[in-house]
């Protein structure tokens, strides 16, 4: 599922800005995006993510800004300093003016100093860190959230239509047998050829063993009730959800292939686009 939180917290001379994105994705990925100094707590920023994320991938970029003199640090570059002073000195002699030679005519040369932001010890760090990263992962649920309601309703929508073609198709295979009898014996009729009723009744018995859907009716009526029964409790779920998905295809295939029944494998064909339809839905679900 797909979702954006954004998350900030100050403390120690720095604000913590942190976001996290999610997308789509069969398994659970994490990509992360952070200071240099940071890189030892990776794992316990995954390590969070995973608590709450069990499928998509995820993106975390955390940005950390220095706030008041205690979060900068200046570095000198004193051998720049001193040469750029040595060359000050000769040109002021030069000209005759070393005594007007003041340090603001090298303070004003910024490419002797370097600022940037101190960088502070992490595990220090890491209380406000877990702060922000609370408060994006929380936002981002929020939206996963929405959206799974809104795939739940649609994926219990095909449900809802696979059911009732479902009792339509075991409603119709108990009329098997004897529509094999009627067309057996219309065709014999048309051919000119007499059976002795025994014979008859003995290939009609044969075929209805052969198409006999009833167990796979019960396996296909068992998968759609828990897939509803997994749905209605909530997340982790995907992954159970796309294995019943396969094993309904699956049952719906058989008896398709048993049935040998105009109408019954028109009413597979639909169920079919269904799972087809509710599997593209379940790819997204946690």
């Amino acid at each position: 599922m797909t979702g954006y939180g954004k998350g900030e917290s100050q403390g120690l001379g720095v604000d913590i800005e942190i976001e996290v994105k999610s997308v789509n994705h069969r398994f659970l990925e994490i990509t992360t995006r952070l200071p240099r100094f940071l890189t030892t707590l990776e794992s316990l920023i995954r390590e969070k993510v995973r608590e709450v994320c069990h499928r998509g991938k995820v993106d975390i970029v955390v940005t950390v800004t220095p706030t008041g003199e205690e979060g900068f640090e200046i570095e000198i570059d004193w051998g720049r300093a001193m040469a750029i002073w040595s060359a000050l000195e000769q040109v002021a002699e030069a000209i005759g003016r070393k005594g007007e030679l003041h340090l603001s005519h090298l303070l004003a040369h910024q490419e002797v100093f370097n600022m940037r932001g101190k960088e502070q010890d992490p595990q220090l760090l890491w209380g406000t860190i877990e702060e922000a990263l609370g408060k994006a992962i929380n936002a981002m649920i929020q939206e996963r959230q929405r959206e799974g309601e809104a795939l739940k309703k649609d994926i219990l929508s095909h449900l809802t239509r696979m059911e009732h073609l479902l009792s339509e198709t075991a409603h119709r295979a108990p009329d098997l047998p004897q529509l094999y009898r009627n067309r057996l014996r219309e065709r014999l009729r048309s051919l000119k050829i007499e059976v002795p009723p025994e014979r008859l009744a003995q290939e009609v018995a044969l075929m209805a063993e052969r198409t006999d859907i009833s167990e796979e009716v019960v396996r296909l009526r068992t998968h759609l009730g828990e897939m509803r029964e997994t749905l209605m409790r909530g997340s982790p779920c995907g992954r159970k959800l796309d294995f019943l998905a396969q094993e309904a295809l699956r049952e719906s295939n058989t008896i398709a292939s048993k049935a040998q029944d105009a109408m019954i494998s028109h009413m597979i064909v639909e169920m079919k686009g269904e799972i087809e339809k509710m599997r593209e839905q379940i790819q997204n679900v946690e």
